[in-house]
Order: structure tokens, then C-alpha cells, then sequence
């Protein structure tokens, strides 16, 4: 129950209305005075907590003297949780739309966190619309394999390149298949993302609350970083003692430009 709660809380309930709400899933109908004593809510606060979840149609009232309480289904509040917030967010979203701003001051969003790191990932798996290239570990795949399959569903070109060995192939998939657990003893996992060729995402993948990453739409960054991975490809190519080009070529802005003619002029 504490996972509920803490969940709520990201919703915008308070943890004594978080707590009052399992409490009445747990025994319901209710009254106040059962309620503070199964949930640990001290009485003086218990009525103004449940005029909240009634305002907010988490729970309802019935009958007097005592007033007795049921919540809202579980299916019924996810189904409420969504259209509130879909709701919320389309208001935000015109309201912002509305606002001038300068776009250059947005160029580099530094991301603080494992957790917001895959979730900034996420977001712009699901954004993408035809190119996509990621280099990471195996625990990033895993923790995107919902992402990456859809992508690949709608038609995106993915590009997957890891040290570690994948349980999955997405796209084309490039990797060295090392042991994980044996890597992360030498080396500090990173993930570099580039989307349609115009947000990057690079960093650590540390699992750690203080790890950093940035997401950025800088030109000059995203060239690095679709770099870094073509270089990645083609040592692979070179090691694993097979032809990279192909997989480069999917990588290449100009996929008309062949390294190899390239390395022959000189």
C-alpha cells in the first residue's frame, strides 16, 4: 500500500487523503471516525481530507449521523486520473503556445537522475518519427524495450549499438555481447540517443539520484554524438570482423557518402 500511496502523492493527493482513500478500498463504506483510525489520520483532520476527496469525486458520501463513505473504483479512478490530467495538460499546453518565448535558451536541459534520464529517453522514443540511433547498456534497453518496439511497430529505422549482450534485436543491433555485470566492474555505463537526426540525448547511466545527462537540439552536439556512435560502429565492424558500412550508412546524415571511398582518396 505505501507504492499507492506514494504514487497518489505524484498526483497531487496529500498522503493523509492518499491514505484515507486506500483505507476506504480496503473497508467501505466508512465513516470518518473509522476511517482516521484504520488510516492513522488524527481526527481533528479527517473530515477536511475526505470534503477534499469528495470535491475532487475520489470518494462519495452517503446518509447522516454518521455520514458513511465509499471510493471511487480503482479502474474508475485511473479512468478519472487521466481525463483530469489530459485535460490539465491540454490547458498548459495553450496556454504556453500563447506565450513568446526565446527557444535558443531552452538549447541544453540538463537531467538530473537515473529515473529522469529514462524518462526523458521514453519521451522522445515516442516522439521520433523516422531515425533513430541509441547506444547503451543492456539494463537502458531493457528498461526501453516498450519504446523501441513501438517504434520499430510505426516504422521508425532503429539503430541499436551495446557493449553488453541483448536478450532482444531492435532494428539493426549492433554488440559486442560482454557480460554486463562483468563490464560495469571496469567501466561506468553511458547512453548517448540520437532521434531523427535532431535531439540528443548523452550521459551517464549511472543508477544513481546524483548521475547526469542533458538532452539537447544543438546541431553541433547532435553531430557529435551521431558520431560517436558511427565510430562505436565501425571499431565493432573492425574487432567483431564484420563489414560496418551498411550499419554506418543507416547512421549518415548523407548516407550517399561511402568512409570507405572516402579513406580511398587519400
Amino acid at each position: 500500500m505505501a507504492d499507492i500511496i506514494k504514487t497518489l502523492e505524484h498526483f497531487g493527493l496529500s498522503t493523509n487523503a492518499s491514505r484515507a482513500y486506500c483505507s476506504l478500498l480496503k473497508s467501505n463504506p466508512a465513516t470518518g471516525y473509522e476511517i482516521s483510525s484504520q488510516a492513522s489520520i488524527p481526527r481533528s483532520a479527517i473530515y477536511n481530507v475526505l470534503n477534499k476527496l469528495e470535491s475532487m469525486g475520489l470518494v462519495s458520501g452517503m446518509g447522516d449521523k454518521p455520514k458513511r463513505y465509499i471510493p471511487l473504483s480503482p479502474s474508475s479512478l485511473i479512468e478519472h486520473l487521466e481525463n483530469s490530467h489530459q485535460d490539465s495538460i491540454e490547458e498548459l499546453k495553450n496556454n504556453l503556445e500563447q506565450m513568446e518565448l526565446d527557444e535558443e535558451a531552452f538549447d541544453f536541459w540538463h537531467i538530473h537522475g537515473y529515473k529522469n534520464l529514462i524518462l526523458k529517453i521514453k519521451e522522445a522514443i515516442k516522439a521520433t518519427e523516422a531515425k533513430l540511433f541509441i547506444s547503451a547498456w543492456k539494463r537502458e534497453i531493457d528498461a526501453l524495450d516498450i519504446e523501441l518496439k513501438s517504434a520499430e511497430e510505426r516504422g521508425v529505422e532503429l539503430t541499436v549499438f551495446s557493449f553488453c549482450a541483448l536478450d532482444k534485436d531492435y532494428g539493426k543491433s549492433i554488440t559486442y555481447g560482454l557480460d554486463e555485470n562483468a563490464l560495469r566492474k571496469v567501466w561506468s555505463p553511458k547512453v548517448i540517443m540520437v532521434a531523427d537526426e535532431v535531439t540528443t540525448i548523452m550521459g551517464s547511466a549511472r543508477y544513481q539520484d546524483n548521475s547526469k545527462a542533458i538532452l539537447t537540439q544543438n546541431e553541433a552536439i547532435t553531430d557529435i554524438a551521431t558520431n560517436h556512435i558511427i565510430l562505436d560502429i565501425t571499431l565493432a565492424g573492425n574487432r567483431l570482423g564484420f563489414d560496418p558500412n551498411p550499419v554506418v550508412q543507416r547512421v549518415l546524415k548523407r548516407p550517399d557518402i561511402h568512409l570507405d571511398r572516402l579513406l580511398d582518396t587519400k
